[in-house]
């Protein structure tokens, strides 16, 4: 190292300092240390569900450790064992549920801020070091990371330490600095590949060190051929890696794309991913100051050539990123972790240039506190109402709305099914839902991904459905990888759609199926001389059967075709009054089953929307009446002239179809109200 950067980094690891009033920098990191463990434990209980990693993660800890292991090198795009093996201790000794496993990780997050401590005193003095560790304590992003069932959390600090003990190693050439290097790189490496992150740090900083630490430099590339052997069959055996290569180049970096990354990162790196920071000016005045203050240590780190490592590192993660979109991965805010103490780090170098006795002055306090103070205040909603996932809401809306088959009956259209769109949902689904075959038959769609999805696959499963069971409920995750081109909505398009609820991790659909049930009304009815119909079939009142049943679906299907070019999209709107004055209704846009809305239509074509209005369970029983109306988009409705089975519309805002009988479930069904208090519902 060259004398001058040698005085540099003496003088930036200055000693011992006190603040006003006598505080150390030992007491200052043990209060950022604390206040890391608080926000990393805080609301713990009231997370919600686990995700689907977190839940993959619970399942392959549950088999032996080497039965993990095999399992997890067939299993392609999966990470190294050794988070999974450790889960499986925790949970065959504390148990299952979402706060205890999700606590393997807090430690993790909680070491990671005395490591980057430790990290920032190889070039700066103890306070700016300790601003570091409380970029680091408050982060958004690792709090967040800290408190899930992953690996991510583990590989930061495995990363970390691995950095600090590089730096020791190259300083002092100890024996034990080198074998703790070699333990941290191996112990990452098996925890998450992107611990060796920090390893290509190290490479790219070995051609400033060459001229000055040549024997050390020589002995690390010795060091790292062995931790290769040590991980080697690890590579030779995962499936994961070796499935991944063929999508190289697959995906581009046009300037759009960057840019997008870019402003999306410079946020999520400094004040936590867009799931958990909230609106608003303070998140970005607080990723302003710290960037600004980051990109200025970096300039002057380049300038007095210290601190090569903590820029190789960042370098680092900015290449990696770039290879993931090269391999057409989408952006994930979890990829900038490796890179959040090393920033926290260049952030605090503005600070090591500012005099000690000016540290307390009104700017760099004020500098301080919103450095340290911003980022929990920019994400405090993720401490308030957030909730990681809701699959037990939608195995429980489910499980309390479902009709079983009835005593005494084939089980056929009298069962409900479930339909799973999405790769990998029956983990989820078996571990909210265990018991579910006494209760509902479950369809999977598709068995394994990749590939996805064909159309042939969806026509022949779901038709299969339909004439298995008269309402299936469908639960749509992922499909990006499972179906990105379509084939499961178009198909469901053809059918009556009751229920579509949003949820954290999924979406849930019911669907009413193909009955011979319908009440057919015929006629003739204009609608503002933009549209006809002829006929509209619906669920209602026939003399031949019994009333329908509350907790269920009434259908509706309307015939009707443009009579010439419109450029707006209609919506249709179905509703149900009640024998007291209650309404129940639904609005959707009026699009066929090729799923093209009003303004793509042909003048002339006859096009069949169908869809279904759901009636809760705790619905009073009675004789309803049922209306359909045409809406612009601005809400004004079309105009109906004509007559339906003898029932004249004069120029009304509607059409009345007529009678619907409803009648209380012949099974027992849960109170929605009720279901919603207990589990919680939908976003949306």
């Amino acid at each position: 190292m060259p004398t001058r950067a040698r005085a540099v980094e003496a003088v930036l690891r200055g000693g011992a300092e006190r603040l006003r009033g006598g505080v150390t920098p030992a007491a200052g990191l043990l209060a950022v240390v604390l206040l890391g463990a608080v926000l990393r434990s805080v609301r713990l209980q009231q997370l919600g569900d686990f995700d689907f990693d977190e839940v993959a993660s619970v399942w392959y800890a549950r088999a032996a450790p080497l039965d993990i292991i095999a399992a997890i090198a067939e299993a392609p795009f999966e990470h190294p064992p050794l988070y999974y093996v450790a889960l499986h201790y925790w949970v065959t000794w504390f148990g299952e549920s979402e706060p205890v496993v999700r606590w393997l990780s807090i430690p993790f997050g909680v070491l990671l801020i005395p490591a980057t401590y430790r990290l920032a005193r190889m070039y700066l003095r103890p306070w700016p070091s300790v601003f570091a560790a409380g970029v680091v304590a408050v982060s958004p992003l690792l709090i967040f990371f800290s408190r899930e069932a992953r690996m991510y959390a583990p590989a930061a600090l495995f990363g970390t330490l691995a950095l600090w003990l590089f730096e020791r190693a190259m300083r002092h050439g100890r024996a034990r600095d080198w074998l703790w290097l070699a333990l941290s790189i191996v112990m990452g490496a098996y925890v998450d590949y992107t611990a060796a992150l920090a390893v290509v740090a190290m490479n790219l900083s070995l051609p400033w060190r060459y001229r000055a630490q040549r024997r050390r430099v020589l002995a690390f590339a010795g060091l790292e051929l062995a931790c290769l052997a040590v991980a080697l069959p690890w590579i030779l055996l995962a499936r994961g890696v070796q499935d991944s290569l063929p999508a190289f180049g697959t995906g581009s970096l046009g300037l759009g794309l960057i840019r997008d990354v870019a402003a999306s990162a410079w946020l999520d790196v400094w004040v936590g991913d867009a799931a958990v920071r909230g609106g608003g000016r303070a998140g970005a005045l607080v990723a302003a100051v710290l960037g600004v203050l980051a990109v200025g240590g970096a300039v002057v780190a380049l300038a007095r050539r210290t601190a090569g490592l903590v820029l190789a590192s960042v370098a680092a993660v900015v290449g990696f990123l770039a290879i993931l979109l090269i391999f057409d991965k989408d952006y994930q805010a979890r990829y900038l972790l490796p890179a959040i103490p090393a920033l926290a780090i260049l952030a605090a170098v503005p600070l090591q240039l500012t005099p000690r006795r000016v540290w307390m002055a009104a700017p760099v306090a004020a500098v301080t506190v919103v450095a340290l103070a911003g980022p929990v205040y920019a994400s405090r909603a993720y401490y308030d109402d957030y909730r990681r996932g809701d699959y037990r809401s939608i195995t429980s809306t489910i499980e309390g709305l479902a009709r079983p088959k009835r005593p005494g009956l084939d089980g056929g259209k009298f069962r409900d099914a479930v339909v799973l769109a999405g790769p990998w949902q029956g983990w989820y689904w078996r571990h909210y839902f265990p018991d579910f075959l006494e209760k509902v038959d479950v369809w999977f769609l598709p068995e394994e991904v990749p590939p996805a999805v064909t159309a042939k696959d969806v026509n022949r499963k779901l038709q299969r459905a339909v004439d298995n069971h008269r309402r299936l409920w469908v639960v749509l995750a992922g499909l990006e990888q499972a179906d990105p081109e379509g084939h499961v909505e178009a198909w469901l398009s053809s059918q009556w759609q009751a229920r579509s609820e949003v949820y954290r991790n999924g979406v849930l659909q019911l669907y009413m199926t193909n009955q011979l049930d319908l009440v057919n009304r015929r006629g003739h009815v204009e609608l503002d001389g933009d549209f006809e119909m002829k006929q509209i079939q619906y669920t209602g009142y026939r003399a031949d059967q019994g009333p329908r049943e509350a907790g269920d679906g009434v259908r509706f299907t309307v015939f009707m075709r443009a009579l010439r070019p419109v450029d707006y999209d209609l919506r249709l709107r179905v509703w149900l009054r009640t024998p007291s004055g209650e309404i129940y209704a639904k609005d959707v846009f009026a699009q066929d089953h090729f799923l093209r809305r009003t303004s793509e239509w042909q003048p002339g074509e006859e096009h069949r929307l169908r869809t279904a209005l759901w009636v809760p369970a705790e619905a009073e029983p009675g004789t309803y009446e049922a209306f359909v109306a045409f809406l612009r988009p601005d809400d004004r409705p079309l105009t109906a002239r004509g007559e339906f089975s003898g029932m004249v519309h004069p120029g009304v805002d509607y059409v009345l179809l007529g009678p619907v009988d409803i009648m209380p479930p012949a099974v027992p069904l849960a109170n929605e109200a009720e279901l919603r208090e207990a589990i919680g519902g939908p976003i949306r």
